[in-house]
């Protein structure tokens, strides 16, 4: 029986890898390769990038970059762009988050960057230029394109698996009330509320509550 569940086990890992599909920018232009290394080119921009695959590999979300066009934040200028959904075989692009301008740093959309799914493919994070210190870590639902606010980051990674799944691993730049300042990792929840410090790196924590 042991040895059966062992034999399924790798006959569906096997299928996963002939099936898998990967994402990649070729002359600012966003491009997707099939199990055999077919490559399909999806967008003809010229200024596409960072694209990111859902997890069931069939929708995309990238940047698309307004050349030209900058946008002042409490980090200085930065590129005015946009978060794009599209389907993995070319169809139904469509816009998710333009730049904004803003007084509050909250709320300042520009130099978006790093967009990465929720395990359920719905939401898509994703960082903004805001502070001088420090990005803002927003999030914009696929369906509907409503984007809000999540958290101060520097960086982040939605949790893939375990005990807390879809929670947020985020980098944040904090200060100690006797002066001076650091730089660690938190776990939220996926609305932002914080759950605990994880420390200075991740590799503890995923270690320990991370499972395939």
């Amino acid at each position: 029986m042991v040895r059966l569940a062992a034999i399924c086990g790798l006959a569906v890992a096997l299928l996963a890898e002939a099936n898998a599909q990967t994402v990649s920018v070729q002359n600012g232009n966003i491009c997707i390769a099939g199990p055999g290394g077919e490559i399909k080119k999806l967008t003809s921009s010229g200024h596409d990038s960072e694209p990111a695959l859902s997890p069931d590999g069939k929708w995309i979300v990238f940047i698309r970059t307004i050349p030209g066009k900058k946008m002042s934040t409490g980090a200085g200028d930065a590129d005015a762009n946009e978060l794009w959904q599209i389907r993995a075989g070319g169809k139904e692009p469509t816009l998710l988050v333009r730049s904004k301008d803003s007084d509050k740093m909250e709320t300042i959309l520009a130099g978006l960057s790093k967009p990465q799914f929720s395990k359920n493919g719905r939401l898509v994070y994703f960082l903004s230029e805001a502070w001088a210190t420090s990005g803002a870590l927003h999030v914009v639902d696929t369906t509907n394109s409503k984007e809000h606010f999540v958290c101060p980051g520097l960086e982040f990674e939605v949790v893939p698996s375990g005990e807390y799944r879809d929670c947020l691993l985020v980098a944040q730049h904090r200060y100690f009330i006797g002066g001076g300042s650091y730089d660690w990792f938190w776990l939220l929840r996926p609305d932002g509320k914080e759950i605990g410090p994880v420390g200075e790196n991740t590799e503890n924590f995923k270690a320990t509550y991370e499972r395939d």
